[in-house]
C-alpha cells in the first residue's frame, strides 16, 4: 500500500535513496541489538568465561563457542530476513514500474516512458552486508596487537570496502567532534537555503551519508568474547552457510551486471536454473561462477586470516623453540616410556590445534597445509642443528661414528637390522653379522682408533638418544595429522579428492622421509659408537697388554675394566632414553664383535704364555659377567673366543686332534696363530721347533681343506711357509 502510494505520487525514486543511505546505519543497529539480546540470554556464561579464563582454559574456550554460536545463529538469520525484507521491496517496485495505473497523467496526456525507480539494487544491501559481517569477522578472529599493520586485499571485489573497514579505531571525542561540525554545517546550508522545498530533497541524502560515513569510521560493535582465531569454525562455517542460504537472491555476478537491474522474482528463477543439484563446489578445483557468493569470505580468509594465523603459529614456535630449556627433556610427554624435547611437546599441540582449525572450515578442507608443512620443516632444521653440533667434537672434528653412518653399505645393512626387528624380514643371519663386522674392519683400515674420533662425553650420548625418541614420536603426530588431513580431503568430489590426496602424499612423504632419515642416523650413530669403543679398548687391550707373564694375573687387563666401564654407563644412560626393542638394536652382537676382535687380534699380541692365556680367558670371563649384570643379550659370543684360547691348552696335537673329532671351528689364520703361541711357549730348540711347527701346519691344511678346495678361512695354504716364519720370529723374540 506504501509503496503504490509513492508510485502514485511518483517519489518512488527519493523512498528509495533514503532506503539505501539508511541501510548501513540500520544494520549496525540491528546488530547491537543482537549483542544486547546475546549478552543478556547468555550472561551466566561470559561471567563463567571471564572467572575460567585463567584457571580453566578449556572451559572458557567451551563457554566462549556456545556464546559466539548463539550469536552467529541469530545474526545470520535475521541478516538473511533483511536481505529477503528488501528483495520483496524490490520486487514491489519492479512490478509497479511495469504498470501505468498509478501514474497520475491524464489517459490523454502523450505516453511517457515507463518508469525506472531504481535507485538502489539488491547489490547495495548485499555490500552493506558483507562490510558488516567481515568486520565481525576481524574483530572476533584477529586481536588489536596484531592489527596493526595494513592488509592488502587489492583485486578483490570488496577490496574498497575492506580496506577501509579494518583502519576504523575507537574514538568517543572524534566521533563527538565530527556529530558538531556536521550540525553546524548542516545548521549553515539551512540557512542559505533559497527555496526550502526544493533544496530539502537535495540536503536530505548527503546529511544522512555523511553521519554514516563518521559514524562508520568510529563505531565498533561491543565484543562478547575475546578475539580468538579459534573461533574461526564456529564464524567462518556459518558465515558460509548464510551466504550459500541466501545466494539465490543474488544475481549471478551483482556487481556490474546487467542482471541486477532483473526483477528479483526472475534473477531467483534463474540463479536456481543455473545452480548445481549438489552442493556447492568450493576451492581452486570449482567451476567458475560456483563461488562468487562466498568470495568475499575466500578473500578474507586468505588475505586476512591465514597470514594473521600462520603469523601468530609462527610467533608461538620461536617462542618455543629459542627457549633456553628448549631441547631439555619434558617429563609430562612420554613415548614408549621414555620423555621428549619440550619443544616437541609444545611445538606437536600447535601443528594438531592448527590442522584441526582448518580441516573444520567447510569452505577449505585441508586445501591449507602449507603453514604445517613451513612449520615441521623448521622444526627438523631445528634437530638437524641439534645433531650436527651434539656430533662435532670441541675441535670442530665429526666424529667417526657420524663419518661411518653415513656410509652407503653401512646403511643398507642397518636398514635390513630395522626390517628384521620390525618383523618386516626375516630373523637375522650369522652371515649378516660377519659382513657388518668385515665392512665395519675396512672402514677401520687396520688401525687403532684414536680417542679424539670417540664420544666419551655420556651427555653427548643421551641428547643423541633423546633426539631419535623425540623424531619418532613426532613422526607419530605427524601420521595422525596427516591421517586427519587426508580424511577431511576424501569429502571433496572424487576427482578433486583425487588430486588433492596425491599431492598431499607428497608433500607428506618429503617430511616424514626427512624426519625419519634423522632418527635413523641417531639410532645407528648411537650402535657405532659403542661398537668403535669395542674396537678402542680392545685394540689397546691386545696391543699394549702383556700376556707373558711369570705368575697368574688376579685381574683382567685395565682396558678390559675400562671398557666394561664405558658399555656399562652408555647402558645405563642409554636404558633412561631409548625403550627395549631399540636398545636391543643399540647393543645387538656386541659379544659377538667382542669375540671377533680378541680372536683377530691374535696377530698384534707381542708374545704368550700359559699365564697370560690364562689372563686373557680372564677377560673374556670378565666381558660376559658384565653383559650378564647389565642384563645385555649375552648372545653367545665371547663363549667362542674363550673356547679358543682354551685350545692353547690341548697343545699342537691336541688342537689337531679336536679338529679332526668336532670339525672346524675357526679359520685357518686362526689355528695357525695359536700354533705360534703354543711353539712360542714350548722352550724346544729351534730346528726341532722347525720341523714339528712344518708338520702340523700341513696336518692343519689337511684338515681344514676340503676336496679339490681351498682351506677353510681367509687364508690360502701357500701361506703355510709364511706362518713358520712369522713363529720363527716370534720363538726368537
Amino acid at each position: 500500500m506504501l509503496l503504490e502510494s509513492l508510485a502514485t505520487l511518483e517519489t518512488t525514486n527519493e523512498a528509495m535513496q533514503e532506503i539505501k543511505s539508511s541501510v548501513s546505519l540500520e544494520l549496525s543497529r540491528l546488530i547491537d541489538g543482537i549483542i544486547s539480546e546475546v549478552e543478556e540470554r547468555n550472561r551466566v556464561l561470559i561471567s563463567r568465561s571471564r572467572v575460567a579464563d585463567q584457571d580453566d582454559p578449556l572451559l572458557a574456550q567451551d563457554a566462549d563457542r556456545e556464546v559466539l554460536s548463539d550469536f552467529a545463529r541469530i545474526l545470520f538469520a535475521r541478516l538473511e530476513s533483511v536481505l529477503e525484507y528488501h528483495d520483496y521491496v524490490l520486487d514491489v517496485v519492479h512490478h509497479l514500474d511495469r504498470t501505468d495505473r498509478y501514474s497520475l497523467t491524464s489517459p490523454m496526456s502523450p505516453p511517457t516512458p515507463a518508469r525506472r525507480s531504481r535507485p538502489y539494487t539488491i547489490a547495495d544491501v548485499w555490500e552493506a552486508m558483507k562490510t558488516e559481517v567481515l568486520a565481525l569477522l576481524k574483530v572476533y578472529l584477529i586481536a588489536e596487537d596484531a592489527q596493526a599493520g595494513p592488509v592488502d586485499i587489492a583485486h578483490s571485489s570488496t577490496s574498497a570496502g575492506v580496506r577501509d573497514l579494518f583502519h576504523m579505531e575507537k574514538s568517543d571525542e572524534l566521533a563527538g567532534t565530527a556529530d558538531a561540525l556536521y550540525a553546524q554545517i548542516e545548521s549553515q546550508f539551512q540557512s542559505l537555503t533559497t527555496s526550502l522545498v526544493d533544496r530539502k530533497k537535495e540536503l536530505t541524502t548527503p546529511a544522512v551519508i555523511d553521519e554514516f560515513a563518521d559514524q562508520q569510521n568510529s563505531l565498533q560493535h561491543k565484543l562478547l568474547v575475546e578475539p580468538s582465531i579459534e573461533h574461526a569454525p564456529v564464524l567462518l562455517n556459518m558465515a558460509l552457510q548464510f551466504t550459500r542460504r541466501v545466494a539465490s537472491m543474488l544475481a549471478p555476478s551483482t556487481v556490474g551486471s546487467p542482471n541486477a537491474i532483473l526483477s528479483p522474482a526472475v534473477r531467483r528463477s534463474v540463479a536456481g536454473d543455473l545452480s548445481p543439484a549438489g552442493p556447492l563446489s568450493v576451492g581452486p578445483l570449482a567451476a567458475p561462477g560456483d563461488t562468487d557468493a562466498d568470495e568475499y569470505l575466500q578473500t578474507f580468509f586468505r588475505k586476512v586470516f591465514l597470514p594473521h594465523a600462520e603469523a601468530q603459529a609462527m610467533r608461538l614456535f620461536d617462542t618455543v623453540t629459542l627457549a633456553s630449556d628448549a631441547f631439555d627433556i619434558d617429563l609430562n610427554t612420554y613415548f614408549g616410556g621414555r620423555p621428549v624435547f619440550r619443544s616437541a611437546a609444545a611445538v606437536v599441540p600447535l601443528l594438531r590445534d592448527f590442522g584441526s582449525l582448518l580441516n573444520n572450515l567447510d569452505m577449505f578442507r585441508g586445501e591449507n597445509w602449507g603453514i604445517l608443512l613451513q612449520l615441521s620443516s623448521r622444526f627438523f632444521d631445528k634437530c638437524l642443528e641439534l645433531f650436527q653440533d651434539t656430533v662435532r667434537s670441541p675441535e670442530n672434528q665429526t666424529y667417526i661414528s657420524v663419518r661411518w653412518s653415513e656410509n652407503m653399505e653401512m646403511q643398507l645393512l642397518f636398514d635390513r637390522k630395522l626390517r628384521q626387528a620390525s618383523g618386516q624380514a626375516n630373523a637375522e643371519k650369522p652371515a649378516d653379522v660377519e659382513k657388518e663386522i668385515r665392512q665395519e674392519e675396512s672402514l677401520k683400515a687396520d688401525r687403532s682408533l684414536n680417542s679424539y674420533e670417540l664420544i666419551f662425553d655420556a651427555k653427548r650420548l643421551v641428547c643423541i638418544a633423546q633426539l631419535h625418541q623425540t623424531l619418532e614420536w613426532l613422526l607419530a603426530q605427524l601420521d595422525k595429522i596427516s591421517a586427519d588431513r587426508a580424511a577431511v580431503l576424501r569429502k571433496h568430489d572424487n576427482a578433486t579428492a583425487a588430486a588433492l590426496l596425491k599431492r598431499h602424499e607428497a608433500d607428506k612423504s618429503k617430511v616424514v622421509n626427512r624426519y625419519l632419515s634423522l632418527s635413523v642416523q641417531c639410532l645407528m650413530v648411537l650402535r657405532i659408537e659403542v661398537r668403535t669403543h669395542c674396537f678402542h679398548y680392545l685394540d689397546l687391550a691386545t696391543r699394549e697388554g702383556d700376556y707373558h707373564l711369570d705368575s697368574e694375573a688376579l685381574e683382567p687387563e685395565p682396558y678390559i675394566q675400562t671398557l666394561n666401564a664405558d658399555v656399562s654407563t652408555i647402558e645405563e644412560k642409554m636404558e633412561a632414553c631409548l625403550p627395549a626393542d631399540k636398545l636391543a638394536l643399540v647393543f645387538g652382537n656386541i659379544s659377538v664383535l667382542m669375540a671377533h676382535i680378541l680372536i683377530a687380534n691374535t696377530r698384534h699380541i707381542k708374545s704368550f704364555n700359559s699365564a697370560g692365556n690364562k689372563k686373557m680367558i680372564r677377560n673374556i670371563l670378565a666381558l660376559q659377567q658384565n653383559l650378564t649384570n647389565i642384563a645385555l643379550p649375552e648372545e653367545g659370543g665371547l663363549d667362542r673366543a674363550r673356547k679358543f684360547y682354551e685350545l692353547y691348552d690341548l697343545g699342537a696335537d691336541g688342537i689337531l686332534k679336536h679338529i679332526a673329532e668336532h670339525g672346524p671351528v675357526f679359520s685357518f689364520d686362526d689355528y695357525r696363530r695359536m700354533f705360534d703361541f703354543v711353539y712360542s711357549g714350548s722352550g724346544q730348540h729351534d730346528a726341532q721347533q722347525s720341523s714339528q711347527y712344518e708338520s702340523h701346519i700341513r696336518r692343519l691344511h689337511e684338515l681344514l681343506t676340503p676336496p679339490h678346495g681351498q682351506p677353510t678361512g681367509a687364508t690360502a695354504p701357500a701361506h703355510a711357509s709364511q706362518g713358520h716364519s712369522a713363529h720363527s720370529r716370534t720363538a726368537k723374540a
